[in-house]
């Protein structure tokens, strides 16, 4: 039988193995992704939704910011503003789990699961959705204005249909979780909470 310090070092490893599975889920799903004049078609949010409901803010974000920083390395490598590219990730990911967190019993995997409309985490996902439009139309103007390539209508113009489609891929991705969270429920794997 382990003592309670080992059941904590197994817990730690096995939330870092599922935050490095959920970073790879990200990156992956980042390369099946549609670009078209500076709008993204992705569901690599689902790796943080599920993240953040299962294990919370913090693994949330280390999963949003590092499988961001792996897209843009393998697909722009290094440049002055990979380090804003990657932020809006971690803000989806920081919403969602201070939702998660500040919510309670609200938004569990539990309520999320069994609720046969679990509207509080379908808008803690629309928001976290406006939000990286947003936060990602303001690196797109910064990384515009600082490489020369700006034009109003690539960045403002397409602002509309950015939200939209912000908003569209995060109730995707958010019907998509539940049936993962289930799963993993089910099989033991979702912590406790």
């Amino acid at each position: 039988m382990l003592k309670n310090r080992d059941r904590k070092i197994a817990f730690t490893v096995k939330r870092i193995v599922f935050d490095a599975l959920f970073a790879a889920m990200f990156f992956a799903l980042s390369l099946i992704a549609v670009e078209i004049a500076g709008v993204k078609i992705t569901l690599v949010s689902l790796a943080t939704v599920v993240c953040a409901m299962m294990y919370g803010t913090v693994d949330a974000v280390i999963v949003g910011l590092l499988g961001a920083f792996l897209e843009q390395l393998i697909k722009y490598g290094i440049t002055a503003t990979t380090l804003l590219w990657i932020m809006p990730a971690g803000i989806r990911a920081l919403i969602i789990g201070l939702g998660a967190r500040s919510l309670g019993s609200k938004m569990t995997i539990d309520t999320v699961i069994s609720d046969r409309k679990p509207y509080v985490y379908f808008a803690v996902c629309i928001l976290a959705g406006v939000a990286t439009s947003l936060s990602n139309t303001l690196v797109y103007y910064v990384d515009a204005k600082l490489y020369g390539y700006y034009n109003y209508a690539l960045i403002f113009g397409a602002l509309g249909v950015r939200l939209f489609t912000g908003v569209l891929s995060s109730l995707v991705t958010a019907v998509m979780a539940i049936p993962i969270l289930a799963a993993l429920k089910k099989a033991r794997i979702a912590p406790e909470r």
